[in-house]
């Protein structure tokens, strides 16, 4: 004869069983589960798009920004790229050309608008204001003759431009 103890004990054995049937399954389910998770992950970084970098701070107290801005004018003026060159105009001094009524060209090198500029230097000479920065330009001619003309930049819609001439 068994005793209450007996069958109590085999009771739990058998849940016991039947608990352990079930067990292997959530096993394998919570195994796939985490492969899926780990490849969708590593799919992710690896596909995913950079963040974009953050707009470069102009200023007119970075040499290198000012240099740059001035190069690129005096390429666009030796290689006869006068509408560019007038994308880089400031509105004051679009504004200014306008009212001129004369092109960047005429404008910029008066009497010597004829010439041919080969190439266009930039003089260690400037001056600040808070505002604006005042830089000279030499203009080599094909005549061998030089115009020395100062620019103003200034920082305008995030960019540097040329304000007055």
């Amino acid at each position: 004869m068994r005793t209450l103890f007996e069958d109590t004990e085999e009771q739990a054995n058998r849940e016991d069983d039947r608990a352990d049937k079930h067990l292997p399954v959530y096993l394998w389910v919570l195994a796939v589960v985490c492969l899926a998770g780990a490849v969708g992950t590593g799919y992710w970084a690896a596909h995913r798009k950079p963040p974009e970098p953050p707009p470069v701070v102009v200023s007119l107290d970075n040499d290198l920004q000012v240099n740059q801005t001035l190069h690129r004018f005096g390429d666009f003026a030796a290689t006869d790229k006068w509408e560019a060159a007038q994308g880089m105009l400031s509105a004051e001094g679009l504004n200014r050309i306008e009212q001129e009524k004369k092109p960047l060209r005429e404008s910029l090198l008066g009497k010597r608008k004829d010439s041919k500029v080969l190439k266009v230097e930039v003089l260690g000479t400037r001056s600040r204001t808070p505002s604006t920065l005042r830089v000279e330009l030499v203009f080599f001619m094909a005549d061998g003759e030089q115009k020395i003309v100062p620019i103003t930049l200034v920082q305008e819609n995030n960019r540097l431009a040329i304000n007055s001439w």
